[in-house]
């Protein structure tokens, strides 16, 4: 009987320590509401910046690790706001060839950065399948058309609302009423962008309004190719949370709460 009271005890106190330990890991973001609407001007005049989402270390990289030279190759800082009628990012990034997207590859090889979001606060945030909510969107940084596109092909159909891929064949621009403004620095650029919350919705399904304090899942993801053309070798990508496996399970996000 000691034993097993030993054991069970060890068990409890074993749990106890995965269940602190995954709650540990769990990345949270913040999105600071904005009091008026932001200004794409290409600065961060407007911003809260007291909570930025770093993608700067070696250990964030998920793709092409070889071929990153270090936190001047590429990194950055995400800032996130928001409003009734709009997504605010801004970035402050670090990129020694930026804007090489040129429409020759895929868009997952070229220069982007990669927006991973849910619209639904009760979602169960360790499911492992997209669900119909839960989007991909890519932001091309070509530095003339800015093309957009989502990606939903990894959706089962039953769930998709009838909200399926757009833009991923083609340099598009599928995001309405999207802005964007940039400004050159020494070491890479400062960029803004503002994306309607509309864009999430269908007539099938309805727009998203967020309230303060709603949690979603969201990750974010650059890369960068600094020989954008057929045969490129390599192309790298750091995502804030998760593997390469984020394009294809939620559960790999962090998470994002509306303040």
């Amino acid at each position: 009987m000691k034993k097993a009271i030993i054991g069970a005890g060890l068990l409890i106190t074993c749990l106890g320590i995965v269940s602190v330990s995954a709650f540990a890991e769990e990345k949270m973001a913040t999105a600071y509401r904005a009091e008026n609407p932001v200004s794409i001007d290409g600065t961060l005049d407007d911003w809260n910046l007291s909570s930025p989402i770093k993608i700067e270390d070696a250990s964030q990289i998920i793709r092409d690790e070889d071929f990153w030279m270090g936190e001047n190759d590429v990194s950055c800082s995400i800032y996130v706001m928001w409003d009734e009628e709009k997504l605010y990012l801004a970035a402050e990034v670090k990129e020694a060839s930026p804007f090489g997207a040129v429409g020759l590859l895929e868009h997952n090889m070229e220069d982007n950065f990669k927006v991973y979001i849910s619209t639904n606060p009760d979602a169960d945030p360790n499911r492992t399948e997209y669900d119909t909510n839960d989007f991909l969107v890519y932001l091309m940084m070509d530095n003339q058309n800015w093309y957009t596109a989502f990606d939903r092909s990894m959706i089962d159909r039953s769930k998709l609302g009838r909200f399926t891929s757009q833009g991923m064949e083609d340099s598009l621009q599928v995001l309405e009423g999207y802005e964007k403004g940039y400004t050159m620095t020494g070491d890479g650029f400062l960029l803004e962008l503002a994306i309607p919350w509309s864009n999430f919705s269908n007539e099938y399904m309805e727009t998203y309004l967020p309230i303060a304090g709603d949690t979603v899942n969201f990750d974010i993801c650059i890369t960068d190719n600094d020989y954008p053309f057929p045969n490129t070798q390599g192309s790298v990508q750091m995502s804030w949370c998760g593997t390469r496996e984020i394009d294809k399970n939620p559960s790999l996000w962090g998470r994002l709460r509306f303040e």
